[in-house]
C-alpha cells in the first residue's frame, strides 16, 4: 500500500464517531490503569507524611531513660516553649490529650444541666456531642454562606447560653472567620458567655497573623483559644493540644488540664518538634495554600462548587448529587473523599488537600466522574 492509499482509507470516517471511538479506548485503558493504582484516601484531616526522624528519637529517648517514672503533670518544658511561641506566661498555658479532649473538659467546667453551647452548624462533630456529655443542650446557628454569622450568634444567646465554640479555620467547610469578626463576636456575647476557638487548621489560613486570634486573650476575658499538634505538626497519634486563656484563669485552666498530665513520650516528641518544627510547618502550610488554590480555580471548568476554603481541605458540591453519591463517584476513580451526612450536611463531601500528586489525582477524578457521566 503507497502512502497515499493509506490516508485515502481515513476519508470516509466520520470525525465525531473516531473521536467517540478515542475517548471510550482511553475510558477503558484508564479503568485498566487504576486496577493497579492504590485508592488515595483523602477523608481524613490529619498531615500525611511521617514525622521527622529527630521527632521520634527524642520520644524514644524519653521512653528508655524515664518510662519507669512518672512524667512531669504540669508539662513545664512544653509549656515554656509554647509561652516563648506566644508570648504569653506559662500560667496562660494547659497542655492536655489533644484539643478534643481539653474541649470536652472545658464544657464539663463551663456548663450546667440545662446550659447550652451554640455553635456554628455544620461544624465539627464534637460539638453537640461535648454539650450533651455535660448534660448541656447543643444549639446549632446555620452558617451564612458556608462562613460563621456574627449577628446569628449573637443573637441565638440567651440566659441559659454559658458557651459558644468557634472552630476556625471550620471544619468541613474550611471558612475562616477573620480576627476582627471574633473580636466583634466576644465584645457582643453577654458576659456570662466564653467564647471557644478551635484553631486545629489555624495554619493553614492566609488571611491572618497565625496568632490574630489567639491575641484577642491578651484583652478580653472569657476567651479560651484552643490549638493542636495533629494536623500541620502530623503528630496526631501521640494525642497533644494546648489551650491559652486569658490572664487570672489559673484555675479553670487547672480544671481543663488532665489531672495526672500528659505522658513522657508525647512531652519529648512536642518539645523536640517545637524546637525543630518551625520550617517544616511553613513547608507545609505554603504547600497546602498552592495546591487549595489550584483545586478551587480548577473548579471554574468543572460542574463541582466549594466555597472559599482557609484549611488543608475544600468542601465539594455537585448539583443534582447528594455528597454520597458524589463520593462513590470519587471512590470508583481512585479516590477517597469524606462524605457530608455525617459532618452536617450531605449535599457535600470533604476532600483533603495535600501534594502536587494528591492534587492531580484528585482533579483527574472529578473530572473523569462527570465526563463518563450522563
Amino acid at each position: 500500500m503507497g502512502l497515499l492509499d493509506y490516508y485515502r482509507q481515513f476519508e470516509e470516517i466520520d470525525q465525531e464517531e473516531w473521536n467517540r471511538g478515542l475517548r471510550e479506548r482511553r475510558a477503558r485503558e484508564r479503568a485498566l490503569a487504576l486496577q493497579h493504582v492504590p485508592t488515595i484516601d483523602l477523608s481524613s484531616t490529619e498531615w500525611p507524611d511521617l514525622p521527622y526522624s529527630e521527632v521520634v528519637n527524642a520520644a524514644i529517648a524519653r521512653a528508655r531513660g524515664n518510662v519507669n517514672s512518672y512524667p512531669d503533670r504540669h508539662a513545664a518544658g512544653v509549656r515554656a516553649l509554647l509561652a516563648e511561641h506566644h508570648s504569653v506566661s506559662t500560667e496562660q498555658i494547659a497542655l492536655g490529650n489533644g484539643a478534643a479532649e481539653l474541649l470536652q473538659a472545658a464544657a464539663f467546667a463551663l456548663l450546667e444541666p440545662g446550659d447550652e453551647l451554640l455553635t456554628p452548624w455544620p461544624s465539627y462533630p464534637l460539638y453537640p456531642l461535648m454539650a450533651q456529655r455535660a448534660r448541656a443542650r447543643p444549639v446549632p446557628v446555620d452558617l451564612a454562606g458556608g462562613r460563621a454569622d456574627v449577628g446569628a450568634l449573637v443573637d441565638a444567646a440567651g440566659e441559659r447560653t454559658r458557651a459558644v465554640v468557634l472552630c476556625n479555620p471550620n471544619d468541613p467547610t474550611g471558612a475562616y472567620l477573620p480576627a476582627d469578626e471574633v473580636r466583634e463576636l466576644a465584645r457582643l456575647l453577654p458576659d456570662h458567655v466564653h467564647l471557644l476557638v478551635d484553631e486545629a487548621y489555624v495554619h493553614f489560613q492566609d488571611v491572618d497573623p497565625e496568632d490574630a486570634v489567639l491575641r484577642l486573650v491578651d484583652s478580653i476575658d472569657r476567651v479560651l483559644v484552643f490549638r493542636t499538634f495533629s494536623k500541620v505538626y502530623g503528630l496526631s497519634g501521640l494525642r497533644a493540644g494546648y489551650v491559652v486563656a486569658p490572664e487570672g484563669h489559673g484555675a479553670l485552666l487547672d480544671t481543663i488540664a488532665p489531672a495526672l498530665g500528659v505522658n513522657a513520650l508525647t512531652q519529648a516528641a512536642v518539645e523536640q518538634a517545637l524546637k525543630i518544627g518551625g520550617g517544616e510547618v511553613l513547608r507545609r502550610r505554603k504547600l497546602v495554600i498552592e495546591q487549595r488554590r489550584r483545586v478551587l480555580r480548577a473548579l471554574h471548568d468543572l460542574p463541582v462548587d466549594a466555597p472559599d476554603s482557609q484549611a488543608n481541605f475544600v468542601w465539594l458540591r455537585a448539583a443534582g448529587l447528594t455528597g454520597s453519591e458524589l463520593a462513590a463517584r470519587l471512590e470508583r476513580s481512585g479516590v477517597r473523599v469524606a462524605p457530608g451526612g455525617p459532618l452536617g450536611d450531605d449535599e457535600h463531601v470533604r476532600a483533603t488537600i495535600r501534594g502536587a500528586a494528591t492534587t492531580e489525582r484528585l482533579l483527574e477524578a472529578l473530572t473523569e466522574s462527570f465526563s463518563t457521566s450522563d
